[in-house]
């Protein structure tokens, strides 16, 4: 599995799940406050990529020019819960956020804080 710590490399490209659907455009990439590690994307998704949703970057692997967001469906980002898109996620925003998506992060993304 092909992944990256450098924020940069997710920046721009197309997220799509494991299936080949297209999610949407990768925009913001939030760390861990404690590990600085890569943690969560930011992806604009709807028909003009008029909301942002939030999706672990946890799983996921690049291929070619594209994200493939393994751990989530296109679905599950869509409903994920409506968090504040500013340069922070506060903890009760990411204990929603690994609430929502705790069936698919396992316990290895599920677990930290």
């Amino acid at each position: 599995m092909t992944t990256s710590q450098d924020p940069k490399e997710y920046i721009r490209r197309v997220a799509v799940d494991a299936e080949g659907n297209r999610i949407g455009k990768i925009t913001k990439v939030y760390r861990d406050d404690e590990t600085g590690q890569p943690r969560w994307l930011l992806v604009e998704t709807g028909l003009f990529g008029t909301r942002q949703s939030f999706a672990p970057i946890h799983g996921s692997r690049f291929d070619g020019e594209q994200l493939v967001v393994l751990a989530v469906s296109k679905d599950q980002v869509k409903d994920a819960p409506n968090i504040d898109t500013d340069a922070h996620i506060s903890e009760s925003e990411k204990d929603a956020l690994r609430r929502y998506y705790s069936g698919s992060l396992g316990t290895a993304e599920g677990d930290q804080r």
